[in-house]
Parts: structure tokens; sequence; C-alpha cells
């Protein structure tokens, strides 16, 4: 049947593969905290996702049906990088990456966690950056930025990374 040969097709594989980024990013959620959200306080982690690929779709569908630590995640989708204010966790898409520079910059020095798929996004001032090769999926930490805006992140997290800095800027 039809499951079968849709099975054999990489689009499946790179669905899978963007699952396990979702569910890598859940599971990094519960490790994070952030500065002013009280641990008793079951208010909403805002998760924001700005631009569109597949990954997108994939982080908004896992997390909107999750809690992390006992919050609710709300998934909203935002087409300008200052509507990224005010929440917790951003995803920058693919389509986003030609104005890396702008999007970072609108949360810079806010406590929200910036995670994107693009690649050297931690060591380019990002905070989380998945990387993937064949099935195997790994993330990228770049603390220095992360600490620099009042988040902290778990130990037990920071030992299941690739700590990254930002890689100097070529002239």
């Amino acid at each position: 049947g039809v499951c079968l040969a849709s099975a054999l097709l990489p689009r499946s594989l790179a669905a899978d593969v963007n699952q396990t980024k979702a569910l890598m990013l859940w599971n990094i959620a519960k490790f994070v905290e952030w500065p002013g959200l009280a641990a008793d306080d079951h208010s909403p982690l805002v998760f924001t996702i700005l631009g569109e690929d597949e990954l997108a779709a994939s982080l908004a569908g896992v997390l909107s049906s999750k809690s992390v630590n006992g919050r609710p995640v709300f998934v909203r989708f935002a087409r300008r990088p200052q509507d990224a204010k005010g929440s917790q966790m951003l995803y920058v898409a693919a389509t986003e990456v030609p104005r890396m520079i702008d999007v970072l910059a609108a949360v810079d020095a806010t406590p929200v966690l910036t995670v994107s798929d693009a690649p050297g996004f931690a060591t380019h001032g990002g905070m989380v950056g998945f990387t993937s090769q064949g099935n195997h999926v790994h993330f990228e930490v770049n603390l220095g930025h992360a600490e620099k805006t009042g988040l902290k992140l778990s130990a037990k997290l920071l030992a299941l990374a690739r700590l990254v800095s930002d890689s100097p800027a070529t002239p």
C-alpha cells in the first residue's frame, strides 16, 4: 500500500527528523529557567515561531499539545521579529535566515530562548541550534548568549548538548 511507499520516501524521513527535533525542544524547555517565571505559576509558556518551514509545522503540532513543567505551551506564529518580545522561546525558521541579525537584535537582552536549525545558528548569535546527520539529531548550545539574558540552563541539559561559543566574525 501507500503507507509502505511513503515510508521509503525521504520526505517522511525529514518528517521524522522534524518530529525528533520538536520532541527534543520540548525536553530542552523543561531544563530552562526563565527569570521572572515562578515555579508555581502555571501561566502558559509562550513559544513564537517566526517564518515558515517544515520544522515550524512539527514544532507547532508537538508543542501545542504538551505542557512544560506544568505549564501549557501557547504557540503563536509571528511575521515580524519584534512580535517575539514577551515570549519565552523563539523558533527562527529557514525563511528568516537572511534577516537573522535583525531577528536576534529584536530579542537581544531579553530572556527568550532562541532556537533554529539554520546551520551555525548557535555560533552566530543564537542559543540552541539543531544539527542532524542522517537520522541522528544533535543540538548545540551557546551558553554565553543564554546566560547573558538571565536564562538558566540545567547542567543535565548542558551534558547532552554540544557547547559552542560565537565564531569570530570574519572580516
